[in-house]
């Protein structure tokens, strides 16, 4: 597991903080893009570029594929 840091500073009436790079390449986010900070149960957040929105439906699209996998792939030949 890797551990990345950054400093967090006064902004306006915000707190901010630079993402590390590597963070940035391996969540492939870019300058501009938005970031979503769900809330973990556990007093802390995990940072997603996936919004939870867009998460639902792709575990969505997950269980449809597994329950009817046979039918696509006989459509698919």
């Amino acid at each position: 597991m890797a551990i990345l840091t950054s400093k967090v500073r006064a902004q306006g009436g915000s707190a901010s903080t630079t993402l590390p790079a590597e963070a940035a390449r391996r969540m492939g986010v870019e300058p501009g893009d938005e970031l979503f900070w769900i809330e973990d149960g556990a007093g802390g957040y995990r940072v997603s570029p996936i919004s939870p929105e867009r998460l639902a439906m792709l575990k969505a699209h997950d269980v449809v594929m597994a329950e009817y996998r046979d039918v696509f792939a006989a459509l698919a030949k």
